[in-house]
């Protein structure tokens, strides 16, 4: 993996073209082919291939644009969930903010391939830049989902854990060498980070690629979900299995600092610059500054920058005025140090 000084990513998801929406409801309607809505999603992500290497972006991802959502893509074809679920908060700062969620029924396993190598194999071909996988966590689809068949939550996670792990081991057969966890709901569930960290490990044992955990405040339309700090996970989070901690800095006036001031690790820090929760498009300079006061705190070469969290929910001109800031800010601060 050739990268240069500060390597410019995006956490996972890009904005969501509304022509995609129409196109999948007519799907769901019978008016459009399996392979026409096939497509589809084809042509979406090669659209947001093009953006990332267009703003200059080093490591990108397909835009998560074939999944319904982070949540449903994975419990619709794992077996165990039935995906006639009642509405149900997310979070706990605002109850307003809903989704329908899905019913755990029976023992959660791995019926067949949930898709991702195909879907990392379309990737790989059209990318020129560096391309990584994200992957929901399961702490995430648990928390996400109703749960009416397991005593014990830990086992549901634990279990869950095993299907991603076999899924994720699908993918580096095919090719991939950077993978991302995405585990949103962490700083909700404190108390729980002992064995959260396990499951983790297990979820990632035996996968032979970068491992990235992504940690955030929840982000569901462009909203913060939850109450808590990343205070709260430390230093219990410094014992997962992963090179790197991708995690939210822009939102709170680079508030993680501290955190790297009181606890030292040699692990990545992927640093959020861009604030995905902000209409305003930041500057260039404003994400230089950013960067800046990051390494202050962090030595550059276990610095990346990138996104706060995904920009699923944003116009496509703001995401993709976002992740050119982020790379030309970037630009700024390795001329500084002497790297083009």
């Amino acid at each position: 993996m050739k990268l240069p000084l500060l390597p410019v990513t995006l956490v996972g998801s890009y904005s969501l073209p509304h022509w995609l929406e129409v196109a999948r409801e007519a799907a769901r309607e019978n008016r459009l082919t399996e392979k026409e809505i096939t497509e589809a999603h084809d042509n979406a992500v090669k659209s947001c291939i093009k953006d990332q290497e267009i703003a200059g972006l080093d490591v990108i991802t397909d835009g998560e644009l074939r999944r319904e959502t982070m949540v449903y893509f994975f419990s619709k074809r794992i077996h165990g969930f039935d995906n006639s679920g009642r509405m149900k908060s997310i979070g706990n700062l605002d109850p307003t903010i809903q989704m329908a969620d899905p019913v755990i029924v029976d023992k959660v396993r791995r019926a067949r391939s949930i898709g991702m190598a195909a879907h990392f194999a379309f990737l790989k071909q059209y990318a020129s830049a560096f391309p990584k996988v994200t992957i929901t966590g399961p702490q995430m689809l648990a928390k996400r989902a109703t749960n009416e068949y397991y005593k014990d939550e830990k086992q549901l996670v634990f279990d869950l854990a095993d299907v991603l792990n076999a899924e994720l081991k699908q993918v580096v057969d095919a090719g991939c060498e950077f993978v991302q966890v995405d585990e949103p709901v962490w700083v909700g569930y404190p108390q729980d980070m002992p064995w959260l960290v396990e499951a983790f490990n297990r979820l990632v044992d035996g996968v032979k690629a970068k491992i990235a955990l992504h940690v955030c405040y929840g982000n569901y339309q462009l909203k913060k979900l939850f109450t808590g700090t990343y205070a709260d996970l430390f230093p219990e989070i410094l014992n997962v299995n992963a090179s790197q901690l991708c995690l939210e800095f822009a939102v709170n006036d680079m508030e993680p600092l501290e955190l790297f001031t009181k606890y030292k690790t040699d692990k990545e820090i992927a640093v959020g610059v861009v604030d995905v929760k902000d209409e305003k498009v930041e500057s260039a300079e404003t994400v230089a500054d950013r960067i800046r006061r990051a390494l202050k705190v962090i030595p550059k070469e276990k610095v990346w920058i990138t996104t706060d969290c995904g920009m699923k929910f944003m116009p496509r001109d703001r995401a993709f005025g976002k992740l050119k800031a982020m790379a030309d800010g970037t630009k700024i601060v390795r001329k500084e140090f002497g790297d083009r």
